[in-house]
């Protein structure tokens, strides 16, 4: 959050026109960048392998309650952590286009958060690693903190503005605009060290104390503080509230989606909820620093920046109605289900 914070900070403030012109600029760039040079066949067949592995990756990744604890977690976590690398990888491949690596980053930002919910659930397998995991995550998830944000918001901006493009990063004159926007070597090297970490602190040996009522239990601490969150009194609450709420729905989503097969079906329907919840909360917090960062000493700087807030206040009114609706069942209720499904299979 502090650095999230600090790279909105450094960036310069935005002067409507300017970001329009760069808007334009930029897509006639990358319209000419995508009818570029081809890549060999052997980078396509590797991309190709690649985009087959993250679809294999995603199908395993649920909790299987027939099996011991230990080795479906231990199947789900290595599943999660290539994910996590195939996305890196994407992002560093300076022959594809822009578009493809980007999505890369945002990829492995997502399945980094994945990774974060599942070290909360499975945290009484590696007690000693509890400590290291969270911090090689976090670590991992700044290293690319910089080039999501750019282009997190900037999509913000052309929705404001109905412009293509990418007007929030705007380079000097004659610099090249794709690399100013492209993740660094630097950030992917840290993001894979980062990695090796977690997934090393993250290790279930045959022995880990780790089993169904543990997973459970932990499941209903989640559930217990997110519940606390979506029924208090959001009136008032600062961007810092609003993204700890935030984080708190995306991970009990995402805990519920790796353990649906102990979920019956009508509690998990919560879960779609809870995620759009969360998709609200992240895009009212990138509104608000839009809506910072705009100028507003002029008429349409104003109004721009107006308009981004107002958009906000929806949006946070969307998030608040979803969890309440999501959250209506207690940690207890949902304690005793799951325990009740696992016995039966």
């Amino acid at each position: 959050m502090n650095q999230d914070l600090k790279i909105i900070r450094e960036t310069e403030t935005l002067l409507p026109r300017e970001a329009l012109k760069a808007a334009d600029r930029l897509r006639k760039i990358r319209d000419s960048s995508s009818q570029g040079s081809p890549i060999d066949s052997q980078e396509n067949l590797a991309n190709s392998n690649s985009s087959d592995t993250a679809t294999i990756d995603r199908a395993v990744l649920r909790l299987d309650c027939s099996q011991p604890a230990r080795v479906t977690a231990r199947a789900v976590l290595a599943a999660e952590f290539s994910a996590v690398r195939n996305g890196i990888v994407l992002a560093s491949n300076e022959l594809l286009p822009l578009d493809e690596r980007l999505a890369g980053v945002h990829r492995s930002r997502r399945g980094l958060k994945r990774l974060q919910s599942l070290r909360d659930l499975l945290q009484p397998g590696f007690p000693q690693g509890r400590i290291l995991s969270r911090v090689g995550i976090r670590s991992a998830k700044a290293s690319l903190a910089e080039t999501r944000q750019r282009d997190a918001l900037a999509s913000l901006l052309e929705e404001l503005c109905a412009l293509r493009g990418q007007p929030l990063t705007t380079a000097p004159d004659g610099a090249t605009h794709g690399t100013h926007l492209a993740p660094s070597p630097k950030c992917i090297e840290d993001a894979l060290k980062y990695v090796d970490i977690a997934q090393r602190s993250m290790r279930l040996c045959s022995g880990a104390p780790l089993d169904w009522y543990g997973v459970t239990g932990q499941f209903s601490k989640t559930w217990q503080n997110a519940r606390g969150l979506a029924h208090r009194a959001w009136l008032g609450l600062g961007e810092l509230d609003l993204h700890e709420t935030r984080k708190k729905f995306q991970r009990l989503a995402d805990q519920m989606a790796v353990l649906s097969a102990c979920i019956g079906r009508k509690e998990y329907s919560a879960r779609n909820r809870l995620r759009s919840a969360a998709e609200n909360l992240g895009r009212a917090r990138d509104l608000a620093f839009l809506a910072d960062k705009i100028e507003g000493t002029t008429a349409e700087g104003r109004a721009l920046a107006k308009r981004a807030l107002a958009l906000r206040a929806k949006a946070i009114r969307s998030a608040r109605k979803q969890s309440r609706c999501a959250l209506k069942a207690t940690a207890a209720e949902m304690l005793q289900m799951m325990n009740q499904r696992i016995k039966q299979s």
